[in-house]
């Protein structure tokens, strides 16, 4: 990945980031009221910006300028270079990639990590399908949902679990249905199956 791609990439994942932030701002009370009146208070923001824009044109390229700024630094860091002495597994790999770019947070929503995830080399073009079952595969917990900063209900890695050793296969439990907050980065197998009704009995022949 040239280092123009990689500077879009970071720039994309800060307007992302946010963006969350704003729409976690308008709901963060969850009272409709309050959503209610933060929502006026963004729509008269932006038609007071809207009207001094159609008097000083050159405002535009100033704010564009203000937003790209703020992007580029709510963007997480790209991945730190490889270490002289690589880990023992790729799974104390990731989970030392995933320590630096959480950092003093509590952890990552899924939102956030897969954008910075396809920074990593060889993993530009993996969906968020094939993300996710990267994570599955080396033993990443992800926990449902859960609460960073201004961002509730969403899916996510969480820092203390990082800490823990991996469970055995044979006692992870089942999960049920889409990560919240998600929309389409759940893995075909993590979709609830349903089996065959075990109370049908073969009937008997009746006798001739």
């Amino acid at each position: 990945m040239t280092p123009l791609q990689r500077a879009a990439r970071r720039l994309v994942t800060g307007h992302r980031r946010q963006a969350a932030r704003l729409t976690g701002w308008v709901s963060e009370k969850g009272e409709p009221k309050s959503t209610a009146s933060r929502s006026a208070v963004l729509a008269a923001a932006g038609y007071i910006l809207w009207q001094t824009i159609d008097r000083s044109p050159a405002v535009l390229w100033i704010l564009a300028a203000a937003w790209c700024i703020a992007a580029w630094r709510a963007a997480p860091k790209p991945p730190a270079a490889v270490p002289a002495e690589p880990p023992a597994s790729p799974r104390d790999s990731i989970v030392q990639w995933l320590t630096e770019t959480i950092g003093d947070r509590p952890g990552i929503h899924l939102y956030e990590l897969y954008p910075t995830m396809r920074l990593l080399p060889g993993m530009g073009h993996h969906d968020d399908t094939a993300l996710r079952e990267a994570l599955t595969t080396l033993d990443i917990p992800i926990t449902r949902a859960f609460t960073i900063g201004d961002v509730k209900g969403r899916s996510g890695v969480r820092l203390a679990d990082l800490a823990d050793p991996p469970p055995s296969r044979e006692e992870q439990p089942l999960p049920k249905g889409e990560d919240a907050g998600e929309t389409a980065c759940s893995a075909p197998e993590e979709r609830p199956e349903t089996a065959p009704s075990s109370t049908e009995e073969p009937t008997r022949e009746k006798a001739l």
